[in-house]
C-alpha cells in the first residue's frame, strides 16, 4: 500500500540535512506503529521517497513524500499517530492513499515556489527594476560548484517568475517560481545573486511543489 504525505519542515529543524530528515521520519513511523515496507538485500531501507530534498537552511511548508506499507491503514490514523511522535519542527498535514502505479514524485517534479525574505537597503522601485531586467534577459550565465567541480550554466530558462511581495525599511519579501527536479534545478540564492542582492541575511521557505502528472 502506497500513501502520499504532505508535511512541513519548520524553523527549529531548518539546518537538519536531508539524510537526517529521512531518519527522523523513519523513527517517527516506527514509534507510531506504522508498518513501513523495507527494501530487500544486505542493508534494507525503509521505502520512503521524498519529492525533493531541501537545501540546508531552507524551510518547507508543503513538502511531499511517498511511503509504502506492508498492510493498509486509514490515512487519518496515520496522521494522528505520526503527529504524536514527530520531533519539534516537523508536522504532518495530510495523508492520502495512492495507487501502486502512481508516478514517482521525483520523476514528475518540474517546478517549486519559494518565499524569500532578504535583508536589503534597496528601495522597492530598485528591486522591481532589477526583477524586470532579469526577466527580460534571454541568457544569464552563472557558475556553481557541483561534485567539487566548477561549472557554468544558464540561469534564465530555470526561472519562471519572480515578484516583490513586500518591502520594509530593512527587508524585502520575494516570491519565486523556479525549475526543480531531474530536468533542471536551481536554488533561490542563485536568483538573488543574479539580482545583485547577496551576502546578506536570507530566510527561505519552499511553499509549493509543482508536478507534471
Amino acid at each position: 500500500m502506497r500513501y502520499r504525505l504532505t508535511f512541513t519542515k519548520e524553523y527549529p529543524v531548518k539546518y537538519v540535512g536531508h539524510m537526517d530528515v529521512v531518519l527522523s521520519w523513519t523513527r517517527a513511523f516506527r514509534r507510531a506503529g506504522v508498518p513501513l515496507a523495507y527494501s530487500a538485500g544486505f542493508n534494507p531501507r525503509a521505502k520512503i521517497q521524498v519529492a525533493a530534498s531541501l537545501p540546508v537552511g531552507t524551510m518547507g511548508s508543503a513538502e511531499l513524500m511517498d511511503i509504502t506499507l506492508t498492510e493498509p491503514m486509514e490515512p487519518d490514523e496515520i496522521l494522528r499517530r505520526v503527529n504524536a511522535t514527530l520531533p519539534n519542527g516537523y508536522r504532518l498535514l495530510a495523508v492520502e492513499a495512492i495507487a501502486a502505479d502512481t508516478p514517482k514524485l521525483q520523476a514528475s517534479l518540474r517546478q517549486a515556489e519559494y518565499r524569500v525574505t532578504v535583508e536589503t537597503n534597496f528601495s522597492a522601485a530598485e528591486i522591481q527594476s532589477r526583477i524586470e531586467h532579469l526577466l527580460a534577459q534571454t541568457e544569464i550565465i552563472q557558475t556553481r560548484i557541483r561534485r567539487k567541480r566548477e561549472e557554468t550554466f544558464d540561469l534564465r530558462p530555470l526561472v519562471f517568475d519572480i515578484a516583490l511581495l513586500e518591502k520594509t525599511d530593512a527587508d524585502a519579501v520575494l516570491t519565486m517560481r523556479l525549475s526543480a527536479g531531474q530536468h533542471g534545478n536551481v536554488r533561490p540564492d542563485a536568483v538573488l545573486h543574479a539580482l545583485g542582492i547577496q551576502n546578506t541575511w536570507v530566510q527561505t521557505e519552499r511553499t509549493k511543489l509543482i508536478f507534471d502528472i
